[in-house]
């Protein structure tokens, strides 16, 4: 009985990709389909968080710290030695009270100094340590 055995071979029928029943055809594109709806939502959304992130990263060139509103094209504007703007009366009324950049916490100037010096009047000229105000 063991001779009968080794004298058949069992082949499986060669079956091309053209004869596969349709059920698989349908798992195998369904499948395929799912897994590209999956990976382009997934760039999207990282494509959005690098967006969001960049944004946020340099939010401070569009809006001033100070006040949150957005600069206009004809707004007075004042940079800080650190190189971060502000709207000019925002700027002057923040360092009224706290003598360091509004972001980075940078003094900027001795505003007590400049008081003395006009009379305790509201700075008129080029604020000192801040040249580059405009």
């Amino acid at each position: 009985m063991s001779s009968d055995f080794q004298h058949y071979s069992f082949r499986m029928p060669n079956i091309g990709f053209q004869n596969l029943p349709l059920n698989i055809y349908i798992v195998v594109f369904g499948t395929a389909i799912f897994v590209f709806i999956l990976s382009l939502l997934f760039c999207c959304y990282l494509i959005r968080l690098r967006h969001q992130a960049h944004k946020e990263l340099y939010a401070y060139k569009q809006i001033c710290a100070v006040c949150l509103e957005e600069f206009k094209p004809k707004d007075e504007l004042g940079i800080c030695p650190c190189k971060h703007a502000f709207h000019r009366k925002c700027l002057i009324k923040w360092l009224e009270v706290r003598k360091v950049c509004p972001l980075c916490n940078m003094p900027v100037l001795q505003l007590a100094q400049l008081h003395n010096k006009q009379d305790h009047g509201p700075p008129q000229g080029p604020l000192p340590g801040a040249e580059n105000i405009v």
